[in-house]
């Protein structure tokens, strides 16, 4: 927090002067610690020999000086560690231009006979646990049964095609699991891996952006693990 022209008008009133016009060619809108203490050399050259300033009040007034230099220093330093912390996530981000990330979705994209791959994110054991690939239509294209499963992430793969063994357009696709918890059926939460096709860096903490191919923006704090 600086010092600005405000306190310094009051510092000069309360010793009985007068501050110089704020002109920017004739004072400078900051003040630093030799400026502060150059006015409180002034002050108690100044100051009525038989009523001097009192020892409270000079004391409160370095107290009110150390704090406002020790919010400026604060100020200062957090400004540099986001700018480090920006230029560090900016390198690590564009790194990432054609590799794959892992991110919580059910919705992927298929390159042309690529398949796509993910886990399961299986919160706690299940029975019966299978997973269906929909097209954008929401037609089941594709089931597979995976079979009883204890907690924890499954990785899956889907190579491409239907029922009948054919590959399929390339496009976006939804992939939906579901199993059997303590005789519920439930649809259980799952990640897939995309591409990094390119990096919007914004402003800020967490203002990394990706560009998935196919599928749009995520923030890069939702990333859940890279390649």
């Amino acid at each position: 927090m600086p010092i600005t022209t405000d306190v310094v008008d009051n510092i000069y009133t309360n010793i009985g002067l007068t501050a110089p016009p704020s002109d920017d060619n004739a004072f400078k809108k900051e003040l630093g610690q030799s400026d502060f203490l150059a006015l409180l050399t002034v002050q108690l050259a100044n100051q009525d020999p038989l009523a001097p300033t009192d020892s409270k009040e000079f004391i409160t007034q370095m107290s009110q000086f150390a704090s406002l230099d020790s919010l400026q220093s604060l100020d200062n330093k957090f400004g540099s560690l986001a700018d480090s912390l920006t230029s560090n996530q900016a390198l690590q981000a564009s790194s990432l231009v054609g590799r794959q990330v892992l991110i919580p979705s059910t919705v992927a994209f298929m390159h042309e006979e690529g398949g796509m791959s993910g886990q399961i994110n299986l919160p706690t054991h299940a029975n019966n646990l299978r997973f269906e690939i929909r097209n954008a239509n929401g037609e089941v294209v594709r089931r597979v049964d995976v079979g009883d499963r204890d907690a924890g992430d499954i990785e899956f793969f889907w190579d491409g095609k239907n029922e009948d063994g054919e590959f399929l357009a390339e496009g976006q696709y939804e992939i939906v699991a579901f199993a059997s918890v303590n005789g519920q059926a439930e649809q259980i939460p799952t990640s897939i891996r995309a591409q990094v096709q390119s990096v919007n860096l914004g402003s800020g903490f967490g203002g990394i952006v990706l560009n998935l191919t196919g599928l749009g923006q995520i923030n890069f704090n939702e990333v859940k693990a890279i390649g």
